[in-house]
């Protein structure tokens, strides 16, 4: 079929860039953004979230370990789910201070 590759998502979903203080201040494709170069040694800042579920009767994190195919950061263990507020999509994933 026409499914996308994980290469193609990561060119095709912009992500929001940041300044120093959580200022959205444009945008950077997911691949743009997680690249460690010389210029730019952590990547580019962007909105991004992590979720942890705990069992709340052990206190145990489920946690999961990425899969060796990804693009970044393959095989590392990290924590119940995250992702990336998308720019550019409808309703708008930026919220507002009083959102918060």
């Amino acid at each position: 079929g026409n499914a996308m590759t994980q290469e193609d998502m990561m060119i095709k979903d912009t992500v929001l860039v940041l300044d120093d203080d959580d200022n959205v201040i444009g945008s950077a494709s997911k691949r743009t953004s997680h690249e460690f170069t010389s210029d730019q040694a952590r990547g580019i800042l962007h909105r991004a979230f992590s979720v942890f579920l705990f069992d709340e009767s052990t206190g145990e994190l489920l946690l999961q370990q990425r899969a060796s195919s990804k693009i970044t950061f393959p095989n590392v263990w990290t924590n119940t789910c995250c992702s990336h507020p998308l720019h550019g999509m409808d309703p708008n994933e930026v919220d507002k201070p009083d959102d918060v």
